[in-house]
């Protein structure tokens, strides 16, 4: 797995943990280590102000019946039942980043509300031992403090398959939940799907709320923040539009962290705080004058100036893990032929975009399977000839391809993208000009993200739409972008043969046998059916204070759940009036 450091930051490992030096500022930099070294012992209290992954976006609802994406980001007061153990990590084996979206192998799987799980036959069946000793904190006019008991998940897991909004085909592996006793659930299976731990334990959808909370508003559940409660390790108290979300330290929270030997009590900080901010020079200035601690994510064009403005910063670099492409609607023409599909990946000068607008630091083609998955992952040299040549710039054969196809004068399409990226706003000017060459004029539509959220796979969704989705896993990502009528499949592919093929391999059992399948189904999406017009995945940027401690960069344990990452951090308040920061 790709781990990349910013070679412009001085990075000194020592004593377990990372930090930034700076000759300008030698003084400073040996009292960092001095005094990062002498304080082992973890401090309780205090904030810590993040701009997270997605600090552009307000909460797109509070309401899990509404199934959407985000909803583990801005509920860190929710737990799950499977989360990925950040000991495989930097802090302990090395073996894993924690940088992906929404990727937890199975070999780095922990338990959360299940201390652990097995899977049983004759019946098929997965059974989860759930954890003693949880609680669901008090809220007020909701509930009473009382013990999670395996009833209130099996209602949860029956009670989110009723929501309209649910995505097709997600559990319809699942045949019944069951609560044996107090603490075990059952989860009685129609057909194994070696995907179930994303779909049903650590996954987008999946963050396990108390019945009392999903029955109000006659089971429709409610948007409202201040009804809701969890037993994560922080809980929801305030919420302010486009400025910030406001949590605070659940004490009744279970879990603990073992450093030299002795266990603490979680979280360390009395508040975590998000900052929504959607200007990017914004979030620099923040990060540069300490109103925020961790900054996740910002572009190569920034990085440079935070290291001449703040070089006690530790700045690390990763590959993006959402891949970006063209959605074109199969479904209608021009794009109902594939031809003309082929002609609008010819017609892009990717290697240009790589050179110029990511400065020569991205990956050509890092979706739909991302270039980290080992063994699944095909490089443009290795697809086939049909493949490979959609990498290449071609405008000549595109105008012979569109002619073919009975477009011999070009045409006219509207590609709607989003405010939400940078990079699609950039990139836009440029694919205009591209598509102009061949003869195609864009009618490029500026949208807010919820708006353009909105329209995906409505009826008035444009025939073209700019837009990012995470890497996720392999099934995951053949799955949503590529299955009939799922949810996240803006191009409206729809292909009898790779549905059947993909079905199959989601049961196969042996690894092997099941990876070349995919690695199979892969390489035929992206070489013969061409849905999407591919395109290069961005570098971006993390960077956060040495006063931030227990931390190493990581982003996720689960789909972008990031609270068992942050119950663990504490603030070196010393060290941070020393960077002048208080």
């Amino acid at each position: 797995m790709r781990h990349l450091i910013s070679h412009y930051v001085l990075m000194i490992f020592f004593s377990g943990l990372f930090f930034s030096g700076c000759d300008s500022n030698e003084t400073r930099s040996k009292k960092t280590l001095i005094s990062q070294t002498e304080k082992t012992e973890p401090e309780y209290g205090g904030t810590i102000n993040i701009a997270h992954q997605n600090a552009i976006l307000n909460p797109l609802s509070f309401n899990q019946y509404d199934w959407v994406w985000k909803t583990n980001q801005d509920q860190p007061y929710l737990d799950h039942l499977i989360r990925g153990d950040l000991q495989f990590g930097p802090r302990g084996s090395n073996e894993n980043t924690w940088e992906a979206f929404d990727w937890v192998p199975p070999e780095h799987f922990r338990g959360d509300l299940a201390e652990s799980w097995t899977v049983k036959q004759d019946p098929l069946r997965l059974v989860f031992n759930i954890r003693k000793g949880v609680y669901w904190p008090g809220r007020d006019g909701v509930m009473e403090k009382r013990e999670l008991i395996a009833d209130d998940i099996v209602y949860f897991y029956n009670h989110m398959w009723t929501s309209p909004r649910r995505i097709p085909t997600f559990w319809d592996f699942v045949q019944e939940w069951k609560a044996a006793d107090k603490h075990t659930v059952v989860a009685y299976l129609n057909d194994w799907n070696a995907n179930w731990a994303y779909r049903m334990a650590w996954g987008f959808f999946n963050g396990i709320a108390p019945p009392e909370v999903l029955q109000m508003n006659d089971g429709k559940g409610s948007d409202d923040w201040r009804l809701k409660t969890g037993t994560g390790p922080f809980q929801v108290a305030d919420v302010s539009p486009d400025d910030s979300q406001t949590y605070i330290k659940n004490s009744e929270y279970w879990d603990k962290e073992i450093i030299n030997g002795v266990s603490y009590n979680l979280p360390f900080v009395d508040t975590l705080k998000y900052h929504i901010m959607s200007d990017e020079a914004a979030q620099i200035a923040a990060i540069r004058t300490c109103k925020i601690d961790i900054l996740e994510n910002f572009r190569w064009q920034f990085a440079d100036e935070l290291r001449r403005s703040a070089p006690d910063l530790i700045i690390k670099k990763r590959l993006n893990p959402w891949g970006t492409f063209i959605a074109l609607r199969n479904d209608k023409p021009p794009f109902n032929d594939v031809r003309v599909r082929r002609a609008m990946n010819l017609a892009v000068n990717q290697e240009e975009i790589l050179s110029t607008l990511l400065n020569g630091d991205g990956e050509m083609l890092d979706y739909p399977f991302s270039s980290n998955w080992e063994g699944l992952y095909t490089p443009v040299a290795q697809l086939p000839e049909s493949g490979a040549e959609l990498f290449s710039y071609n405008p000549e054969k595109a105008k012979s391809l569109l002619a073919e196809a009975g477009y011999p004068d070009g045409f006219e399409f509207d590609m709607q993208f989003t405010t939400r990226d940078p990079y699609h706003i950039d990139l836009m000017a440029m694919l205009e000009g591209y598509y102009q060459r061949i003869g195609v004029k864009v009618n490029a539509i500026m949208l807010d993200y919820p708006t353009f959220r909105a329209k995906m796979r409505q009826p008035d969704q444009a025939v073209g739409y700019l837009m990012n989705n995470s890497e996720g896993n392999p099934f995951a990502t053949l799955r949503k972008s590529f299955v009939t009528g799922q949810t996240w499949n803006p191009s409206m592919h729809s292909d009898e043969k790779f549905d059947m093929e993909y079905f199959k391999t989601v049961r196969i059992q042996d690894k092997k046998v099941r990876d070349e399948k995919l690695k199979e189904l892969n390489i035929y999406i992206i070489s013969e059916r061409v849905p999407i017009v591919w395109l290069p995945t961005i570098t971006i940027y993390q960077a956060w204070w040495p006063y931030v401690r227990n931390y190493w960069g990581e982003l996720a344990v689960g789909a972008i759940r990031a609270a068992p990452i942050y119950a663990r951090i504490w603030i070196d308040q010393d060290l941070k009036r020393e960077f002048g920061c208080n």
